[in-house]
C-alpha cells in the first residue's frame, strides 16, 4: 500500500498507538470470557468452539503485533533525539580519581529508549583495525553526568566501513518502514508451542 500522506510526529504516533493497543487488550478480554462462557458446559457446539478459538488466536496476534509496533515506534523516537546513530563509532570518557579516563572506541549497533537521557546505546567494542571485536559481546552505554560520550577519530578498514555501513543502513530501513509507513513485515512472528504468534520481533533486513 502506497502512502502519500506524512507520518504524525513521534509523540502523536505512540499515544495513537497506545490508545489502540488497550483497546485491542479489552477485545481480547472479551475473547477469553466468550470462548470460556461457551466451553464451561460439559457439552457444546464444536464449530462454535473452533470458530471462537480462531477469534481468540487472531485477537492475541492483533495485541502481540500491536506491542510490537509500539516498541518500534518508541526506538524510532529515541533513535531520532540520540546525538549518535547506528553506525557512528565512539569513546567514552570519565574522571577516575582525578584523572581522564577513556574507554571504546566502539561502534554504536542500535539505539533504545532509555530511562535518563531518552536513548540508551547499543554498543559493541572495535578493534585496533576499525572491525567489531569477536569476543565482545553488545551492551548497553547509557548517557550519564559522570561520562562523556563523543565521536571516535578511529580510521577503519574495508570491513570495519562495511560493518558501518550495515548498521547505518538497517536503521535507515527500519525508519521507513516504521515511521513512514507503517509495514508490517517488517516483523517476523515468534511461533509459541501451539504454532501460533505468540510475539513479533523487528527484523534487521527485509529478506532479498
Amino acid at each position: 500500500m502506497s502512502r502519500n500522506r506524512k507520518p504524525l510526529p513521534h509523540v502523536e504516533q505512540i499515544e495513537r498507538m497506545k490508545r489502540y493497543l488497550r483497546r485491542l487488550r479489552t477485545e481480547l478480554r472479551h475473547r477469553y470470557d466468550e470462548f470460556f462462557a461457551a466451553t464451561k458446559g460439559r457439552r457444546d457446539c464444536p464449530f462454535e468452539v473452533s470458530v471462537r478459538s480462531r477469534q481468540l488466536d487472531s485477537a492475541r496476534q492483533a495485541v502481540a503485533l500491536a506491542e510490537a509496533c509500539l516498541t518500534e515506534l518508541r526506538r524510532q523516537e529515541a533513535m531520532f533525539y540520540a546525538p549518535f546513530k547506528p553506525g557512528d563509532r565512539v569513546v567514552v570518557e570519565y574522571a577516575d580519581k582525578g584523572t581522564l579516563q577513556t574507554r571504546g572506541p566502539y561502534l554504536v549497533t542500535d539505539v533504545e529508549p532509555g530511562r535518563k537521557a531518552g536513548y540508551s546505546y547499543q554498543v559493541v567494542e572495535l578493534t585496533r583495525a576499525g572491525t567489531i571485536h569477536k569476543r565482545r559481546w553488545p551492551h548497553s552505554l547509557d548517557p550519564t553526568d559522570r561520562i562523556t560520550i563523543r565521536k571516535s577519530e578511529q580510521k577503519a578498514n574495508d570491513e570495519g566501513e562495511w560493518e558501518a555501513t550495515y548498521y547505518r543502513e538497517c536503521a535507515k530501513f527500519s525508519r521507513e518502514l516504521s515511521f513512514q509507513r507503517g509495514q508490517l513485515d517488517l516483523f517476523e512472528p515468534v511461533k509459541g508451542m501451539f504454532g501460533s504468534a505468540q510475539s513479533y520481533r523487528r527484523r534487521d533486513r527485509m529478506p532479498s
